[in-house]
């Protein structure tokens, strides 16, 4: 579960963050969003959780594919993103770790691709998506609003 929970945090992360850059002064803008833009949002959102879905099943094959427990590489991870963290690890197991997150970063490209396509597809641009996306994360009323759409549907 940890590590499903790692992935989703880790794929949603590089969705948002990764296809461009976002400034965080702009995410503590308030952001005026349309029922239209909700409407799109909320159209995408079952393409995008599908493609979400098939990368954490991807990512989970990958990880076995290449040898670890999804322990073990939680544990490497987490040691590779905090400089304060470290985790003993043989050179073997240094090894086939830098291959498998390089492999899993050519996969996001492949998954932020996919999704860059169904938000192009409702007529949003990526940055008008990733926007909203920021303020989603803080904004109840603006989350009620999509539930609610989200509900019509």
């Amino acid at each position: 579960m940890r590590f499903l929970k790692l992935v989703k945090t880790i794929f949603v992360c590089l969705v948002t963050m990764g296809v461009s850059t976002f400034s965080l002064v702009n995410a503590q803008d308030q952001v005026e969003v349309t029922d239209a833009e909700l409407n799109k949002i909320a159209s995408a959102f079952q393409d995008i959780q599908k493609v979400n879905m098939e990368a954490q099943e991807k990512v989970m094959e990958t990880v076995k594919d290449n040898g670890f427990e999804v322990d073990r590489f939680n544990e490497m991870y987490q040691a590779s993103a905090s400089p304060e963290k470290s985790v003993d690890a043989t050179d073997d197991e240094k090894q086939r770790f830098g291959k498998l997150m390089s492999e899993l970063q050519q996969m996001q490209v492949g998954f932020t691709e996919q999704i860059e396509e169904i938000i192009s597809n409702e007529g949003m641009s990526i940055e008008r998506y990733q926007a909203i996306a920021m303020a989603l994360q803080t904004d109840s009323e603006l989350q009620g609003r999509l539930k609610s759409k989200l509900q019509d549907q």
